[in-house]
């Protein structure tokens, strides 16, 4: 899955950015960030630790699998 970072304003002129998966489906959604240089460190951010991070699991036992 490649996916794409689209980099926006909202509706109060803040830089966000999205990840989009292949379908087109929002898979993570910014916090407003004031300049586009930290807008897009924080897409950088996620792209570096993204890939080696691990999964904690916080549920409550094992009902759905």
């Amino acid at each position: 899955m490649a996916g794409r970072f689209e980099l926006y304003f909202d509706g109060e002129k803040r830089y966000r950015f999205r990840l989009t998966g292949d379908d087109g489906a929002t898979l993570v959604t910014s916090e407003p960030y004031s300049d586009k240089p930290t807008a897009v460190a924080g897409i950088n951010g996620i792209r570096d630790c993204a890939s080696t991070a691990l999964i904690s699991d916080l549920t409550d036992g094992d009902e759905y699998e």
